[in-house]
Formats: C-alpha cells, sequence, structure tokens
C-alpha cells in the first residue's frame, strides 16, 4: 500500500503546496484587498512599532499574496518560499514577540510549512516543471 505513496510523491507535494499557497494567497489578500486594507494594516503595524508601517504592509500582503500564487502554481517555488519565511520570522519575532505560543501559533506553523516548500520545491506537477520540458 505504501508503495504507491511512494511512486506519488509528486501528487503529495502538489497537494502540500497548494494548501501553503492557499493559506498565504487568503491572508495576503486580507491585508491587500479587503475593505480597509492595507490601511487597516498598517495602522497594526505601526501601533507594534515597525517601521514604515504602509511599506511594511504593502511588502507583507504582497509577499504572502503573491507568494502565494507563485507557490501554488509551483513558478520559483523555492524564491517564493524565501519571501515567506522572512515574512513569517518578521511576524513571529515582531507582531507575536509578546504573545504565549497560542497566539503565534499560526505564524509557526506557517514557517515551518514555508520551509517544507523551500526543500520540497514545486516536484513535477507544476509550471517549473514544465518549462523545463518546453526548454530542452
Amino acid at each position: 500500500m505504501f508503495k504507491f505513496f511512494a511512486r506519488n510523491s509528486h501528487a503529495a507535494i502538489l497537494f502540500f503546496r497548494v494548501g501553503v499557497g492557499i493559506v498565504f494567497i487568503y491572508r495576503g489578500y486580507l491585508k491587500l484587498f479587503a475593505a480597509g486594507a492595507p490601511q487597516s494594516a498598517a495602522n497594526y503595524m505601526a501601533q507594534i512599532g515597525i517601521p514604515f508601517p504602509t511599506l511594511a504592509a504593502y511588502l507583507s500582503g504582497g509577499a504572502e499574496f503573491f507568494g502565494g500564487i507563485m507557490v501554488v502554481l509551483g513558478l520559483l517555488t523555492r524564491q517564493a518560499s524565501l519571501f515567506l519565511i522572512f515574512n513569517m520570522i518578521v511576524a513571529i519575532a515582531v507582531a507575536h514577540r509578546h504573545d504565549s505560543y497560542r497566539a503565534m501559533e499560526h505564524a509557526v506553523q506557517m514557517l515551518i510549512l514555508s520551509v517544507g516548500t523551500l526543500y520540497s520545491g514545486s516536484g513535477s506537477f507544476s509550471l517549473e516543471s514544465l518549462v523545463k520540458k518546453h526548454g530542452d
């Protein structure tokens, strides 16, 4: 039974990538496009002492929204993962530095999952793989 899963590891990478990417797309959407955004994100960032809060809101939201899209598509997955990892480290170190683990749990989980996408890459079912095949 487990041989089936071993032979289909690229399908697992696809499933993993899409799940992680969708969460980031949603979070980035809230920072960039939801009602009151990005000003509400910038106001929060100003309250917690992040310098240049409006720029930080756009950069954070952009990393999450566009990085999530790249991860879902499997296009420059590892590069997008680096931006997402940095974004989550900042969230943990700055936004959640005084919070309990329970309050920062989501950011920690997304950091771990982003490291997973960095290591796993895009797999065979991705635009990256398609581009490589047609580039040869």
